[in-house]
């Protein structure tokens, strides 16, 4: 979930905006009362910012706003002098205002804070704040240079894509930055068009396009296949394969690292009762426990729990005042099959919550196992294996 444009979170609005505005551009319809009142806020922000500097939006924050608004073809160019002026300006925020400079015509400027910058770049306790990284940052400078036309961008946008290409695990932004970097220097240079020809279960196929990207899909009928590729051009093309496939209902793998997930359902007493056959109309709760087995905290939590198509979740969160799920999670997202948990876990402790079930309709269904995992760190999770219930009379 993004912090929404009038939130505390400044990050969030600025993120937000933004791909909404690379979404305009690529000529998707936009609500236009949420773009005035986001162009609204942030230009109040921007505007504002010299005297409300705090550790939620700092130099970089101002920097990517003055960015958005720069994008969005609105500069606040007294801003951007008086940011650029500012004493101790981070890394980041050079190559965010550089850019902001360089979308208005002032790439003279831009180039000046360029020259006082680096790629190199360090962890910074901020980044945390900003869902980022030492990778996203880098991401965000090549965005930078391909607007600079910078003779760098192309060893940069080298090192990016063998990052993206390897086993390393990257975050919705890392990746979501990456991407967008990437793409854009590929639509400002240009790239030779694709023709190549596969070979797949005997199958000879031929894959020619202008464009620089190509996706097919490829069947496969045993659990070995070869796959021969031959480029018919005198570029270089890289291919990658990507299998995708999910385990069959019932046979799905039980795993926990890092953090425990315990799961137990109760009747309307709070006594333990079997769920695999339950009477029609039978209240019942699940009990879901999180345990931290490290010694490390964790931050951004997400539980779900999912139930199956006979059981209907009762949502009291409008009339319980006393819910205690409400003080656990940060945030709650209820549906019609699925509640979800948003929280934050120190080190060695746990966290409970009550989901409140009926057993409404008749017949045979599959409850799939509860799961959670850190939203940005993906060496912690835990995931519990389903079930078969019935709902009988």
């Amino acid at each position: 979930y993004w912090p929404g444009y009038n939130s505390a979170d400044d990050w969030g609005s600025s993120y937000a905006g933004h791909f909404m505005l690379e979404a305009k551009q690529k000529g998707y319809q936009l609500p236009l009362t949420f773009l005035s009142n986001w162009l609204r806020y942030q230009k109040n922000a921007a505007r504002q910012w010299s005297n409300q500097r705090t550790a939620y939006n700092d130099d970089m924050a101002q920097a990517y706003r003055l960015y958005t608004l720069a994008l969005a073809q609105q500069p606040e160019l007294a801003a951007m002098n008086r940011l650029r002026e500012a004493k101790n300006l981070s890394n980041e925020a050079k190559w965010r205002l550089a850019a902001a400079y360089a979308l208005v015509g002032k790439k003279e400027v831009a180039r000046e804070l360029t020259q006082v910058a680096n790629i190199d770049f360090k962890p910074r306790s901020y980044d945390y704040r900003t869902y980022g990284s030492v990778f996203r940052n880098r991401a965000m400078a090549l965005e930078t240079m391909v607007i600079l036309e910078n003779a760098q961008q192309r060893d940069l946008a080298v090192s990016l894509a063998k990052n993206l290409s390897s086993q390393r695990w990257y975050s919705t932004q890392e990746t979501a930055y990456a991407l967008l970097a990437m793409a854009k220097m590929v639509q400002k240079n240009g790239g030779k068009s694709i023709d190549i020809s596969y070979a797949s279960n005997g199958k000879e196929i031929t894959v020619k396009t202008d464009k620089a990207i190509a996706q097919r899909d490829i069947p496969l009928n045993s659990a070995q296949s070869e796959i021969v590729i031959t480029n018919k051009q005198g570029n270089v093309v890289y291919a990658t394969l990507t299998q995708t496939g999910k385990l069959p209902v019932g046979q799905e793998l039980a795993q926990q690292q890092k953090l425990r997930l315990s799961v137990s359902y109760l009747d309307a007493l709070g006594n333990s009762i079997d769920v695999s056959q339950l009477r029609q109309g039978t209240e019942l709760q699940a009990k879901l426990t999180v345990f931290n087995t490290t010694n490390d905290s964790y931050k951004n939590l997400a539980l779900t729990q999912i139930v199956p198509s006979g059981w209907e979740i009762v949502n009291t969160s409008y009339v319980d005042g006393n819910d205690s799920n409400s003080s656990n999670a940060d945030y709650i997202d209820t549906r019609d099959d699925r509640t979800n948990f948003y929280f934050d876990l120190d080190a060695k402790k746990s966290r409970t919550f009550i989901v409140k079930l009926n057993a409404s309709y008749l017949g045979e269904y599959y409850l799939p196992g509860s799961q959670v995992e850190a939203m940005y760190d993906n060496t912690a999770y835990a995931r519990n294996k389903g079930e078969w219930i019935k709902v009988v009379q």
